[in-house]
């Protein structure tokens, strides 16, 4: 995996506790260095960075804790609203004379979110196109901000639109946000034909839970069920927490990268699994969710995922689980009851 523009920003970098990194999900690889401050939204890049010693904290890139900041590197992230916040929150941050240096591909929109953010603060353009389609600009800042750019309300929870469950809330950062995911509709429809037995279902994991559509949903057929939720990104965590409140669920909310850490068994495991990072479209993350969902699973548990028909899951979860079946397919999803060991 390389991304050009990575590359270009890490080697911008300055070594120093007045510098700040906002390390979005693209952020696969640790800077070449130590006294530089990082902020990440990713469960598994916040770890890598603690790991290789850099002060690294996990949330949903609210920058007002750093207080002193003068430097801020920004490599562009792939939803907008997500890029408007952080270039909203490093302009308001920065002081008059602080930089701001953004990275991004041309198809990624860099030109256009360079232009807008250096018109904010009244700053000289100094955008460079660097190796491939890799370009780095970087902005100083004038003036404090003339406005903000159209995040969306980023930071603002609010109820989806035409969804199953009345009061399932989400907000812009999270995957599909604004819908109700085709596959994990089809998921759940797959789950209520099983009828599943309250009492043999007693735990169930969510996992990549996003806003928690799957555990909302599967909470209002077994409101009896213990319920973990657990995603890698700050903004499906608060989200999903939200839910859980809003409907009384039993159980909890957790970040991890794919259930990392999380000790206990379940009787059911439901996963709408993501295929690739950032990005990159080659990486195949499905087989990392069969591995985790079969270690979780107790002794004859039974797993639902639902995947595009493409993705050959069935020989993914060879050896992994006693057999599978193919429960429900439609619109272009297949949905696969795995059986544990």
């Amino acid at each position: 995996m390389s991304d050009a523009s990575l590359e270009q920003l890490y080697a911008a970098l300055h070594d120093d506790v007045e510098s700040l990194l906002i390390a979005d999900e693209h952020c696969f690889s640790v800077p070449p260095v130590r006294e530089l401050r990082v902020v990440s939204n990713r469960v598994d890049v916040a770890e890598r960075m603690q790991l290789a010693g850099l002060d690294c904290s996990l949330n949903d890139f609210e920058l007002g804790e750093y207080q002193g900041i003068r430097r801020i590197y920004y490599r562009v992230s792939k939803e907008k609203p997500l890029v408007h916040h952080c270039i909203n929150q490093a302009l308001a941050l920065l002081p008059p004379g602080g930089e701001l240096v953004l990275s991004g591909e041309k198809g990624d929109g860099i030109k256009t979110y360079y232009d807008k953010a250096r018109a904010l603060v009244g700053a000289e353009k100094s955008l460079k196109k660097l190796k491939g389609n890799a370009f780095l600009g970087r902005i100083v800042k004038q003036s404090e901000p003339s406005g903000l750019l159209d995040d969306s309300d980023y930071c603002s929870l609010r109820p989806i639109t035409d969804s199953p469950a009345p009061g399932l809330f989400s907000k812009p950062g999270v995957y599909g946000w604004q819908k109700i995911d085709r596959g994990s509709a089809l998921l759940i429809e797959a789950l209520q034909a099983l009828k599943p037995d309250p009492e043999r279902v007693q735990t169930l994991l969510d996992l990549g839970c996003g806003y928690g559509y799957l555990s909302v949903l599967a909470h209002q057929l077994l409101p009896q069920t213990r319920i973990v939720a657990t995603d890698n990104n700050a903004a499906a965590i608060a989200a999903c927490q939200q839910n859980f409140a809003e409907h009384a669920i039993k159980g909890e909310v957790v970040a991890a990268d794919c259930a990392q850490g999380i000790e206990q068994s379940f009787d059911c495991v439901l996963c709408n699994p993501p295929f690739h990072k950032g990005f990159d479209v080659h990486g195949d993350l499905t087989r990392l969710f069969l591995e985790r969902a079969a270690e979780r699973l107790k002794p004859g548990g039974r797993a639902l995922f639902v995947v595009n028909q493409f993705i050959a899951l069935e020989q993914k979860a060879e050896g992994l689980f006693a057999r599978s079946e193919r429960v429900l397919e439609g619109q272009g999803f297949k949905v696969l009851l795995l059986h544990g060991h």
